[in-house]
């Protein structure tokens, strides 16, 4: 054996060991990282699927191709640092994808509640038990309003308690509309009433609610175009200074005088959207 050999096989094996060492060490701290994970994954998978799937499995997938992707970046790049700092800052993507995803469905949700509410109230009417009204809800009411029900009933059908599911989709969702939905059904199991008239004028309340906000997004859309413009127009303007004239534009990313140039029209672009989205961020 050569002695270049000798030494990269000493270098692996002392790589190789101290790898195992601060996993073993640190075993309890990736266990609760794990364990985060697989939570994440589970909280996930019932917030768009009535259905929850095998939680683990998902998290090991998620790692496989994690490490898929660390592999396939320092492979095509030939280098490890910059690669590496790139994934770690990937590994923030699916988080923030899934947020916005659960962001969008919450205003679809809250969208379609009065008309489930008021479909409901007619159930209730027509006969039908609170649990069958859950159940017709889950099977008839239109997407994704339609997941929270089905997410309902299958907690009920296996054995939990319908006040209980109705707790835990309400901190789910944590919309106030919804909170004040299952406040209503929460009260009459436990106090009784004409459960059918409250859910009819919580459907109408919430419905003229809904009528003011779209009259209130339709006046402030031209506030929210003006922003979009106010964000977009530096960039644009930029770009065409420095077709005219490159050599002085690019002083503005090269030298100490630029940057600060920079600074100062950020904070002010910054401030404008700031006040601009508070003047058009009215609520309800």
């Amino acid at each position: 054996m050569t002695v270049p050999a000798a030494v990269f096989m000493l270098c692996a094996s002392l790589v190789g060991i101290s790898i195992g060492l601060v996993v073993w060490f640190g075993r309890d701290y990736f266990r609760r990282i794990y364990l985060s994970h697989v939570l994440w994954m589970a909280e996930t998978s019932l917030r768009f699927n009535p259905t929850p799937g095998n939680a683990v499995a998902r998290t090991w997938m998620m790692y496989i191709v994690a490490a898929s992707i660390l592999g396939g970046m320092i492979w095509v790049s030939g280098h490890l640092i910059v690669p590496l700092i790139l994934w770690c800052i990937l590994l923030f993507v699916p988080r923030i994808i899934v947020e916005w995803l659960w962001q969008a469905r919450r205003a679809k949700i809250d969208e379609q509640l009065p008309l489930a509410i008021a479909s409901m109230a007619n159930s209730l009417r027509a006969g039908l038990t609170l649990v069958q009204c859950v159940q017709r809800l889950g099977e008839t009411a239109p997407e994704p309003i339609r997941t929270e029900f089905k997410v309902m009933s299958n907690r009920y059908a296996f054995g939990t308690d319908m006040e209980a599911t109705i707790l835990e989709v309400k901190r789910r969702l944590n919309l106030p509309n919804f909170n004040l939905f299952s406040s209503a059904l929460l009260v009459n199991r436990q106090m009784g009433g004409n459960i059918s008239e409250t859910l009819t004028r919580i459907s109408i309340s919430l419905d003229k609610i809904k009528q003011m906000r779209q009259t209130v997004k339709a006046h402030t859309s031209e506030g929210r175009t003006n922003i979009k413009v106010l964000m977009v127009a530096p960039f644009v303007m930029l770009l065409f200074i420095s077709t005219v004239d490159y050599d002085d534009t690019i002083l503005l990313f090269t030298t100490r005088q630029g940057f600060l140039i920079l600074l100062i029209a950020a904070t002010l672009a910054g401030i404008g959207i700031y006040f601009a989205s508070r003047i058009v961020r009215l609520d309800v």
